[in-house]
């Protein structure tokens, strides 16, 4: 065990000899940015090493020579991602190295006006407030309601630190079963950065964390397992059972939450292995009951789920999206915040790209540092529409396009924005991967889609409703445009927001929400995708881009 001193912070936090400096953040409630998850290409988690400590880490990899220059390492500057500790370290983290606080709305509230409408629970003077949370394999959105005006008082979400140990749930689950002492791990990691978010909420309502009394969770069943400590192994292996399908009740205390011990925490029912409370909670909040027949909720996430709605009743799947509609596995993907490209055009003569950058604070504006989740979507959307890529996906290399090269490593890319007119000085590209891994998450999606409706009989659905990560900000026309939805009408097309998020907070305030969601969980038939004959060609045929 080693001291690692944050000479910026003036505190001491504790590290394992295993642990990587960013693990050792994250579990002190220290947050950076983690924009590709912790796998070194980002090279957003900087800090500062003093000089004095630079024998005590490990020695730079492959990652951090490639991303720093010699004079960055030469200045002290490391990756906490690729750092370990060899003894006691000091060191300072920047400002531009740590989480934004700021609101980053995970689609919220298009569904909340029904709030109005709810019996409110009794204040009682001594703990008014709940919080939803939706446990996201990529990310972690928060809530705070106040229960005794029936209203979402803010919200906020941050990546989810279990990325450290793989993009998806079997990744996760894969690392639990090579070594079980990793759940507790994951599990802590899940904790603290739903804590990292009721923190920064409180902070900026003045809300006494103490008042706090009930927290209402929903997730996929691989993240609500982890969450309550339960081993998930036994959904990565056939026939994908999980170990409990029930909703939970049980203390903060009992999983670590130190900020109010006492509060009652409950998770929503699961389906299966793979359709969990958060496309329960999405179905209750968007009222997929009450809807015309084959009307179909996509919830759009790392692990993608659908929910279809016939006059047979509801019929549901999962596909394996990945983390790249989040901006998560991406070569510049980035949260939602300030800084992110969320629209990008490009002119059909030149090639070159014009963006809009998100700016909370317009006062203030920041330069591009990399794409969100709509921005990766748009950047694909306009490639494909201008030519740059083909319908295979590949990039058309005679094309005269100037904004189109190869990089170091011999891939090619699309300079969005230039290296000038960045915060880090590199330039923001998207390249030949990340059109594969939109590639992949979007065939996925449509494969679920499509072997839902032929199961049912028709050609597609009569109306889609999107939520999901990004579900409140996508772009229906850049999402029709690289085949991630059949070829329906915009009209068809309602984005409700983060609807599992919506059912959380819903699920706070009315006690009838958890017999209707037990009701659904049981009601609702599976599809089971791996095990469908036309699985394969379906899905390689939704890879390549439509005409």
């Amino acid at each position: 065990m080693y001291t690692i001193h944050i000479k910026s912070d003036d505190r001491k936090i504790p590290a394992e000899a295993d642990q990587t400096v960013l693990e050792a953040l994250i579990n002190a409630g220290i947050f950076l940015r983690t924009d590709c998850g912790g796998k070194g290409f980002c090279g957003k988690c900087r800090v500062n090493v003093a000089s004095a400590s630079v024998g005590s880490l490990t020695q730079a990899d492959e990652s951090e020579v490639k991303i720093l220059t010699p004079s960055d390492r030469k200045a002290g500057i490391r990756l906490a991602c690729r750092t370990e500790p060899t003894d006691d370290v000091a060191l300072e983290i920047p400002a531009t190295s740590r989480q934004s606080a700021e609101v980053a709305q995970k689609g919220l509230p298009t569904l909340f006006d029904r709030l109005a409408g709810l019996k409110k629970q009794p204040a009682d003077g001594t703990g008014a407030y709940g919080l939803a949370v939706d446990l996201g394999t990529t990310t972690i959105a928060v809530y705070l309601c106040d229960l005794a005006n029936g209203r979402v008082m803010a919200s906020t979400s941050a990546r989810n630190p279990q990325t450290l140990f793989g993009d998806d749930v079997m990744s996760r689950i894969g690392a639990i079963r090579l070594d079980p002492a990793l759940l507790i791990r994951q599990q802590k990691m899940a904790v603290k950065g739903i804590e990292w978010g009721i923190a920064s909420l409180c902070r900026s309502t003045a809300v006494d964390p103490n008042r706090i009394t009930t927290m209402a969770v929903v997730g996929n069943s691989t993240m609500v397992h982890i969450f309550a400590g339960e081993n998930p192994a036994s959904i990565g292996v056939f026939p994908y059972t999980p170990q409990f399908v029930a909703d939970k009740t049980f203390r903060a205390a009992s999983i670590g939450f130190r900020f109010n011990p006492d509060i009652q925490i409950r998770t929503l029912p699961l389906i299966t292995g793979f359709i969990g409370a958060d496309i329960v909670s999405a179905a209750l909040a968007s009222e997929l009951t009450k809807a015309a027949p084959h009307t179909m909720l996509v919830d759009v996430g790392t692990n993608g789920e659908i929910m279809y709605l016939t006059r047979n009743g509801l019929t549901a799947t999962s596909c394996a999206t990945g983390p790249a509609f989040e901006g998560a596995a991406i070569s510049h993907g980035m949260h939602a915040v300030s800084g992110a490209i969320d629209a990008v055009t490009i002119d059909r003569t030149s090639g070159n790209a014009a963006y809009s950058v998100i700016q909370q604070n317009p006062a203030r504006p920041k330069k591009p540092a990399g794409l969100c989740g709509t921005g990766v979507i748009s950047t694909v959307a306009e490639l494909y529409a201008s030519g740059l890529i083909l319908k295979d996906g590949a990039f058309d290399r005679n094309t005269a396009a100037a904004n189109l090269r190869m990089d170091a490593d011999q891939i090619w890319e699309y300079v969005v924005a230039p290296a000038g007119a960045t915060q880090d000085g590199r330039a923001v590209t998207f390249n030949q991967k990340d059109v594969r891994a939109i590639q992949l998450a979007k065939g996925a999606l449509r494969t679920g889609i499509d072997l839902l409706c032929k199961e049912a009989g028709v050609q597609q659905p009569a109306k889609l409703l999107v939520a999901g990560a990004f579900g409140s900000f996508i772009n229906k026309q850049d999402a029709l445009k690289i085949g991630m939805f059949p070829e329906i009408s915009e009209e068809d097309i309602s984005i409700v927001g983060n609807a599992a998020g919506a059912g959380a907070v819903l699920a706070l305030f009315d006690k009838e929400i958890l017999s209707r969601a037990r009701g659904l969980a049981e009601q609702t038939r599976v599809l089971d995708l791996s095990t469908h004959p036309d699985f394969q060609d379906t899905f390689v045929n939704a890879l390549a881009f439509p005409d």
